[in-house]
């Protein structure tokens, strides 16, 4: 009796120890959805993820930034807590769990300039040389045209996805037009590169959690809290002071 009593004390413990914090990440310089550099300000999802913790009496820890890829195996085996952000497919939603939608992001293709490429629909890209971000997803639809379709070459990352279209080794990539807006600008390649007007997808947005997590219990607290942000009108307002700041940045890119 007194093993046991010993056993749960000391199994209770180490859950505890194990749950004092959860850990989150997001893609590296997703903005505005995410992004590591303003540990106040960590985009749309991230803002979400901080607040509903705080509002919970949960703590966090942003991890630092890693490739996507990695992010994506580190919530599937447990390592990872949360992604704040993603997309939800058919075989994400069997790897993790997923928060109600709140937010959504449009997906756009990027050619260069004077590009003869003209995109309406996803048959426009056959045969032709495309590349998106290793792990990224366009979307169920889309993954799977793209799957039995398309020509679309894995890139480490959206700044290589950018330079290998200038550099005309790809003919187009597909990735978020927000925040492809300010990868452009970012690496001087606004001049150089267009984004056409016609969306691949507009995919909802969502919070992944891992399944493996020994923090189950603070997890279902947090998305919880969430869903009550996105009923009070907490989750627009952060997305308002997003749009905001955009649109400051293009009123200054103008003058």
């Amino acid at each position: 009796m007194i093993l046991l009593i010993v056993l749960c004390t000391t199994s209770n413990a180490g859950f505890a120890k194990s749950c004092s914090a959860l850990s989150v990440n997001g893609a590296n310089d997703w903005y505005p959805y995410f992004s590591h550099k303003n540990p106040t300000h960590l985009g749309i999802m991230g803002d979400i993820v901080t607040q509903a913790a705080d509002r919970a009496g949960i703590e966090i820890n942003v991890r630092p930034a890693i490739p996507w890829k990695r992010i994506l195996f580190n919530l599937r085996n447990g390592d990872l807590n949360i992604i704040a952000g993603a997309l939800k497919t058919q075989q994400r939603a069997k790897q993790f769990d997923f928060s109600t939608a709140v937010h959504f992001a449009e997906l756009r293709v990027f050619v260069r300039k004077n590009s003869h490429l003209n995109f309406n629909q996803l048959s426009d890209l056959i045969g032709k040389a495309g590349g998106k971000v290793r792990g990224m997803s366009l979307g169920q639809e889309a993954d799977n045209y793209s799957f039995n379709n398309l020509i679309l070459d894995d890139v480490p990352s959206p700044k290589s996805l950018f330079k290998m279209i200038a550099s005309e080794r790809l003919e187009y990539g597909i990735f978020y037009w927000a925040t492809g807006r300010q990868e452009l600008k970012r690496n001087n390649l606004s001049s150089t590169l267009d984004i056409l007007p016609v969306a691949v997808a507009t995919e909802n947005l969502y919070m992944a959690f891992s399944k493996n997590s020994r923090c189950q219990p603070q997890i279902t607290l947090l998305n919880n809290e969430i869903q009550k942000m996105k009923d009070d009108g907490s989750i627009e307002l952060i997305i308002q002071y997003y749009q905001a700041e955009i649109a400051s940045q293009d009123t200054e890119g103008k003058k």
